[in-house]
């Protein structure tokens, strides 16, 4: 077993439990603000802290370890690892998971994968949606969920250094996600939902990394997925519009004939003159 004043990395040496093996406590989402810190607590039960909006600071008693979390991202503190930490500006959106596991052991604490924070959000929130129906279905569904989101998990690698994601890469990975779900971004603020931020920070982070606007790289993300749509589908102008994110055909009309020079009807006899 550990001694206590050393971090556990555990994850590779022991296999992940078995859906069987774990006991689900509590799974909500909330909130840490100036009036609701993050502890000081010490639990004898892993605690899955995700942020979904914002930023925390975390302070491991013990380990003397720091972490910045900055959304999306979180940690997986293990049994017996004392803890406290708080929002780091008004306000930070997070869920907190917690179960009993027979491994990893503590004390110590897990990271994300990097590169894997989206589908680990994606997965909690899955798993908060199940968790409003209690019934034995749902709970082993949700095990199932959290074995999958544990397998995202491991040491970090330098855990001098605060778990953030640089500017560039929580950029790349709202417009990655973005570009798999063009129908649902209905707007920047749906892009800027996917990282935990608002549209006006999306936009400054835009700007600052690639020189041009936010509101113009969306729309080529949309117009590209529209010409993909109109060379090698049979869809309709309509059904075109609405897969790629515009509420109209009128709408995608306008942006095709602004940024193109011709109608999505033009294009598609252009892009396969034989149809």
């Amino acid at each position: 077993m550990a001694p206590r004043n050393e971090v556990c990395w555990c994850r590779r040496m022991t296999p992940l439990p078995g859906p069987e093996s774990i006991i689900l406590k509590e799974h909500r989402l909330g909130r840490f603000d100036r009036r609701m810190p993050i502890g000081p607590a010490q639990w004898a039960f892993h605690d899955l802290l995700w942020i979904h909006e914002g930023s925390v600071s975390l302070h491991f008693e013990g380990l003397e370890q720091s972490l910045v979390l900055t959304a999306p991202t979180g940690v997986l503190i293990l049994p017996g690892t004392a803890f406290s930490g708080g929002a780091i500006k008004s306000y930070a959106t997070a869920s907190i998971c917690h179960f009993i596991a027979d491994h990893p052991a503590g004390p110590g604490f897990l990271v994300p994968n990097p590169g894997e924070e989206l589908h680990i959000q994606n997965l909690l929130r899955l798993s908060l949606e199940l968790a409003r129906k209690p019934d034995e279905a749902n709970a082993m569904r949700r095990k199932r969920l959290l074995l999958a989101i544990l397998d995202c998990f491991g040491p970090p690698s330098a855990v001098s250094q605060p778990v953030a994601s640089s500017q560039n890469e929580r950029l790349a990975m709202a417009w990655q996600q973005a570009d798999t779900s063009l129908r649902k971004m209905r707007t920047l603020s749906d892009v800027a939902a996917l990282i935990g931020v608002h549209e006006s920070a999306l936009r400054s982070m835009h700007r600052n990394v690639h020189q041009t606007s936010a509101g113009t790289y969306l729309r080529e993300l949309r117009l590209k997925r529209a010409e993909e749509l109109l060379a090698t589908t049979g869809y309709t102008v309509r059904e075109v519009a609405r897969l790629v994110g515009y509420g109209h055909a009128e709408t995608l009309n306008s942006a095709f004939l602004k940024s193109r020079g011709r109608t999505p009807g033009q294009f598609r006899h252009w892009s396969n003159p034989f149809a």
